[in-house]
Formats: structure tokens, C-alpha cells, sequence
């Protein structure tokens, strides 16, 4: 028995030219991946990729990462402070436990202050200006300037095609794969 009303409904949906749209199936699960299908070009050249930026790669993978050079971050912290007669000079902690009790010091042993933006000297360092891309962390009591990339977008440069993803495996590795569809 067909109900009026629905079919009513359907018959106005297709003299209008509606269409009715199905829902994009979900990603396939490992037992519905035809494995065949799946294409992998390879892993993430991380270290190859931080070496071209001057950092170096975490070994989790996903970032890179340098340590800062504290006295170039106070002096980039400072530039607009200095002047002929007083220059930062030196970086010093004062407590040797703290790694956020250091102060920029002029010739003389006068303090400018502490750094006030590690982050700013990481973008304009590693970055281009770009505060996104790069920040200061601190690590124990190491302060590192840190990339966290689009690792996707790494797969697809290396490899020359849009059309792949990447992926953090149980290993802690990255794979780059695509679906082949064809």
C-alpha cells in the first residue's frame, strides 16, 4: 500500500528537479579497506624537511625544534632598548633552577628585564615573522623554539600529489597513503 501523501511528496521532489542527496559514507573500517587499493608512497622525511629550516627533527615526529640561543632572544627582545653607549651583552640566569629567571645584561652588569617574547624571536628566527608556524616552549629547563607541522601537507610536497593524507601509525611513525580509486 503506497500512502498519498508520500507519494505526493516524492512526485513533487522529481517535477521540481530535486534530487535527493545520499550521505558520503564514512571513512571504510581496516575490515571494509580493499588493501589493494590502498596506496603508500612511503613515510614523512621530517629530518629532511627540519633540516632545510635550521631545526632539528623531534624524534616524535610532527614538530621540529632547535634550541633557543638565549643572549640572540635578548637581544632581539631588547633592540629598541639599546643604544651606542649600552648594548645587551650577556644572558644570565639568577636562580640556575629556574630556566624563567634569566635577564639580558648590559657591559656594565645592568639588566634590560627578562625576555618578554620568545615566541616573537622564534617566528622571526625560524618563521618568516609567522606566529603561527613557530613558538617557544620550554622542555625540562631547555627553552626551544618549536614547529609543529601539517603533516599532510608535508606527504603531498614530498610526493607531488594532492591526493594523499597522512597518517601517526601505533609505532609513532607517520605513513602517507591514498585511497586509489580507479
Amino acid at each position: 500500500m503506497v500512502l498519498p501523501g508520500i507519494a505526493l511528496t516524492v512526485s513533487m521532489i522529481a517535477a521540481a528537479g530535486c534530487e535527493v542527496k545520499e550521505k558520503p559514507s564514512p571513512k571504510p573500517t581496516e575490515e571494509a579497506i580493499d588493501l589493494s587499493r590502498v596506496i603508500i608512497p612511503g613515510g614523512v622525511d621530517f629530518q629532511g624537511y627540519c633540516d632545510t629550516r635550521e631545526y632539528n627533527e623531534d624524534l616524535a615526529g610532527g614538530t621540529c625544534d632547535s634550541k633557543i640561543d638565549l643572549l640572540a632572544a635578548c637581544k632581539f627582545d631588547h633592540r629598541k632598548d639599546e643604544d651606542e653607549r649600552r648594548k645587551v651583552v650577556e644572558f644570565v640566569l639568577r636562580d640556575k633552577g629556574n630556566p624563567k629567571s634569566g635577564v639580558c645584561l648590559d657591559g656594565r652588569r645592568e639588566s634590560f628585564g627578562g625576555i618578554s617574547d620568545m615566541s616573537g624571536y622564534c617566528a622571526e628566527t625560524y618563521a618568516k615573522g609567522d606566529r603561527e608556524k613557530a613558538v617557544a616552549e620550554l622542555d625540562g629547563d631547555t627553552w626551544l623554539c618549536r614547529e609543529r607541522l601539517d603533516v599532510t601537507a608535508l606527504c603531498i610536497e614530498d610526493n607531488n600529489d594532492s591526493r594523499l593524507k597522512a597518517e601517526r601509525l601505533g609505532s609513532g611513525l607517520w605513513q602517507c597513503y591514498r585511497y586509489d580509486t580507479a
